[in-house]
């Protein structure tokens, strides 16, 4: 089934769309910035603290309904090959908005400790070894805690369990585990300042681990609820024998 979010959009829906997802990248690069911070401030214990700060970000991009790539993975069974040109569209106005960010945080204040602990955190990450499998298996354990995340808002009431914390606590989980965000890794290369065929792979394999992450559940319950459809028009022998 086609969702109606994903029936054909007007111009001015596309310009609605693209700002949202920008609105949604700033969001992330303001979680990242404070997360970072954390880490810099509070040595062992500014890891959890900056995980449950950047929980913050994909809170406020549920609630608004904004625009995340790692969020509209989760409706890729569901959008149809004709929609799928929004997803690159989204990345891409998403790391608009990381770099928007990006570059306001380099200015401030907290910019003397938000760089240095960005550089060191993603040339750790690029000086290890199996860096490639790595990457891979980290997003896509990311992908599949955001498709939680994002989700939860439209399972959690049918279980009475709060929204908000089906939200914020797979965040909380991945950020404190460093699982690669595709969007938010952004931040960490733009601090970088530099480019190379091993950073371009990198962002490449954390796109495609969040994608195959965040896909993974969504299927199993499409083919749950597609089972559970069959089977409310499917007679029960009790039926058959009463016709």
């Amino acid at each position: 089934m086609k969702l109606k979010e994903f029936e054909k959009m007007s111009k001015k829906d596309v310009i609605v769309f693209c700002l949202m997802a920008i609105l949604s990248g700033i969001t992330i690069g303001v979680g990242a910035t404070a997360s970072l911070l954390a880490s810099s401030l509070y040595g062992s214990w500014g890891k959890l603290v900056g995980a449950c700060l950047f929980s913050l970000g994909i809170y406020v991009i549920v609630t608004y309904e904004m625009r995340l790539f790692t969020g509209m993975i989760a409706d890729i069974p569901r959008m149809g090959i004709r929609n799928m040109w929004r997803l690159p569209l989204c990345f891409l106005c998403n790391i608009i908005g990381v770099a928007f960010v990006a570059l306001l945080a380099y200015y401030t204040s907290a910019g003397d400790k938000i760089v240095p602990q960005a550089q060191a955190l993603i040339s750790g990450k690029l000086a290890a070894d199996q860096w490639a499998i790595r990457v891979l298996c980290s997003s896509f354990l990311c992908g599949g805690l955001i498709t939680l995340s994002v989700w939860s808002v439209r399972y959690a009431p049918k279980k009475s369990v709060s929204p908000t914390l089906g939200v914020v606590f797979p965040i909380i989980v991945f950020a404190f585990c460093g699982f690669d965000h595709s969007v938010a890794n952004m931040m960490y290369f733009y601090y970088l300042g530099e480019f190379s065929w091993q950073i371009l792979g990198y962002i490449l394999l954390s796109i495609v681990g969040n994608i195959f992450g965040g896909v993974a559940l969504p299927y199993v319950l499409l083919l749950k609820e597609n089972n559970q459809l069959k089977q409310a028009k499917t007679p029960t022998d009790e039926q058959s024998k009463n016709q």
